[in-house]
């Protein structure tokens, strides 16, 4: 049976600046999915019916293949960054800085949380910040050559405009990844109301998904990526109702940047 830790020990300031949503290791013995059971993980009922993701193997693996040298010579930002996951793992690939921003106090105390006490990679050259999306231009930011936008399109009441201020500052890769419709003919942003007060969800109370890959074709065409490659469009798990997706899509603003991705389908290539 595993031990409880002492008040002001690490394992407990991972408990209670909890619920977490990103499984990030900050030592060789503590990750934010820690949790004092006997397997010492995080079941979703101790994380406030939070769902804990291991996102960060799948995440490099991708890089890797579009990027064989890591990110040497690259900026990232990380629009809607949660505790800060990707920047961590994109500085782990040598990233010269990333830059991840959140409308949620909640997720930014955990990114900067996990700045100060991982010491299994890099920390340094990474800044966190909480911020509203459409406050973004305010910051006047330099480019940045990969940006991901995942989990913030269908949290948005003007989902077209928060997508055209993150693709103004992207000089190569988009990684737009967002919760879709499902069953339902593909071509359609289908609104949608949310509960404000809720960490997963939005900040505004409407929201817009695509109804599928389609959707997305001449809104990326028109922010100036020349090619695309859908890496997955599949029905959501855990959806009672079956009426929701996800979907992920690359795009690249460099011509031939995505064409290690044979297998991928292609949504538009010029």
């Amino acid at each position: 049976m595993a031990t409880q830790p002492e008040t002001g020990s690490l394992g407990e300031q991972i408990r209670r600046l909890g619920p977490w949503h990103q499984d990030i290791q900050l030592t060789e013995e503590f990750s934010t999915g820690q949790v004092f059971s006997p397997d010492g993980r995080l079941s979703r009922e101790a994380n406030r019916n939070v769902s804990l993701l291991t996102l960060r193997d799948n995440f490099v693996e991708h890089i890797l293949h579009v990027y064989p040298e890591g990110l040497r010579g690259k900026r990232f930002l990380d629009c809607a960054c949660n505790a800060g996951g990707y920047c961590f793992w994109a500085r782990e690939l040598g990233a010269d800085f990333a830059f991840g921003f959140d409308i949620r106090d909640h997720w930014i105390e955990q990114a900067r949380f996990v700045q100060q006490q991982r010491n299994v990679a890099p920390t340094d050259r990474i800044k966190f910040s909480v911020c509203d999306l459409y406050a973004l231009e305010e910051k006047r930011l330099p480019q940045f050559d990969v940006t991901l936008f995942k989990g913030i399109f269908y949290h948005l009441p003007d989902p077209i405009t928060g997508l055209r201020i993150a693709s103004e500052l992207t000089r190569e890769i988009l990684i737009f990844n967002t919760q879709t419709g499902w069953g339902e003919p593909d071509g359609f942003l289908k609104p949608g109301l949310e509960d404000t007060r809720a960490l997963m969800s939005g900040a505004y109370g409407l929201n817009w998904r695509p109804t599928g890959p389609a959707t997305m074709i001449p809104v990326l065409r028109w922010l100036g990526y020349r090619t695309a490659k859908l890496m997955f469009f599949r029905q959501q798990k855990n959806n009672p109702d079956g009426n929701l997706g996800r979907m992920e899509i690359w795009a690249s603003k460099v011509p031939g940047l995505l064409d290690k991705y044979e297998t991928q389908r292609t949504l538009f290539d010029e």
